[in-house]
């Protein structure tokens, strides 16, 4: 079954990477939570996606750190030294930012995390120069621009950090602003998030409300869930659906003509040779950062799984299966659900899921048939217990009903 499940992905994949539009969610989060996205900002480097979570223990606080890809040396000394500086400064609180920021150690965190996260704030930084260099006679540009230039900064040259903040104080303005367009508002709000992650990071610290919170942090850096998995080809997936064979090779034919199919089809089953939809297809998949940190807390018994960051909006998959669990009674809320809308093909299922649908079959399967003669029948209660079985089936029915749920 997982095999099949994985096939399809991998064919969804090479039909549309994007599932669905993105939707808009304007979400007002606690200080707590903005903490947290401020944390999954600052520790995702390259191409990667972190998780954080944060749990309130007595006297300390226990953060959860998933990323899709294992951890580096460099990384432990990064995470480990935002650590010691977060404790330095909650354990001399309360004190001004000005305070916190003359302080040699809190100095240097500025510098680390623009040298951590060069290579995502430059990908970030370029886009929002091409949006410059691509609409720069429209009004809101140019009136960017000279917000920049009244600080002594050119956008185009400046150094990064010096950018970032020009962009983390334009924003609060710019996004009042109904003209300016959306892509545009994002791209400055994005190259700016990494000074205002220091900022506010710095600024949770520093205040005597959160001393006991962050004056002890314990950090769980969670191991990387990975698998290698053989799937089916692309023709064998897909040929089950046609009954003609005919109209099957007409639909294999276009699908190889289409550029923005071939693309895609090239980039999931990573070849552009003749026989590439025929031949198995082995990849390794992961887990997404933000199920990692996830399935550990429900391996924990926790059901109250409160707020994940991710410093990427959540993939299609990801949204289903949260969707899922909090049918089930789980308290999740994960940043930027449900509005990525993207499809990954190497996602990784979560074991728990496997669980989850395993209790649910067996609590199908452990329905036990009433006969029409049972006084009981009508029972509210047992109405309730047993679902949607009517009590005028047969007792054959009902049996087959139980067959059909599993």
């Amino acid at each position: 079954m997982e095999n099949i499940f994985y096939s399809k992905v991998f064919v969804a994949g090479s039909f549309k990477f994007v599932v669905d539009e993105a939707s808009k969610r304007d979400t007002k989060l606690s200080t707590l939570d903005k903490f947290v996205c401020n944390l999954a900002t600052i520790l995702a480097r390259d191409k990667e996606v972190v998780a954080v979570n944060l749990k309130i223990l007595p006297n300390k606080c226990k953060i959860y750190i998933a990323k899709n890809d294992v951890w580096l040396t460099k990384d432990y000394e990064y995470i480990n030294n935002v650590k010691k500086v977060l404790i330095n400064v909650s354990k001399e609180a309360p004190m001004s930012f000005e305070e916190a920021y003359e302080k040699d150690d809190v100095k240097k965190l500025a510098i680390n995390i623009f040298k951590y996260c060069k290579y995502k704030l430059i990908i970030r930084l370029n886009k929002l120069r091409k949006d410059i260099a691509s609409n720069e006679d429209e009004i809101y540009i140019k009136s960017f621009l000279d917000y920049a230039k009244s600080d002594g900064v050119d956008v185009m040259f400046s150094e990064i950090h010096v950018i970032s903040r020009v962009c983390y104080n334009y924003y609060p303005t710019a996004k009042k602003d109904p003209t300016i367009p959306e892509k545009f508002l994002r791209h400055i709000k994005k190259v700016g998030s990494y000074i205002g992650s220091f900022i506010d990071i710095t600024n949770c610290a520093r205040k005597q409300k959160y001393k006991t919170l962050y004056s002890c942090i314990e950090l769980k850096l969670l191991d990387p869930n990975m698998v290698v998995k053989t799937v089916s080809s692309w023709s064998d997936t897909v040929e089950h659906y046609f009954r003609d064979q005919k109209i099957y090779d007409e639909f294999k034919k276009k699908c190889l003509n289409d550029p923005v199919i071939k693309k895609n089809l090239v980039r999931v089953y990573g070849k552009d040779t003749p026989d590439m939809l025929d031949c198995e297809v082995t990849k390794k998949m992961h887990l997404h950062a933000e199920l990692n940190v996830l399935v550990n807390l429900m391996d924990q018994g926790k059901k109250d799984i409160d707020y994940i960051a991710v410093s990427k909006k959540c993939c299609y998959l990801c949204d289903l299966y949260i969707k899922f669990l909090i049918s089930k009674g789980y308290k999740i809320t994960i940043s930027g659900s449900g509005l990525h809308k993207k499809l990954y093909h190497i996602w990784k299922l979560p074991d728990a899921f496997k669980q989850i649908i395993e209790k649910e079959i067996s609590n199908h399967t452990n329905i036990i048939a009433i006969p029409d003669n049972d006084p009981d029948s009508s029972d509210p209660e047992s109405v309730l217990y047993y679902g949607s079985i009517s009590s005028s089936a047969t007792p054959d029915s009902r049996v087959k009903h139980t067959k059909s749920v599993v």
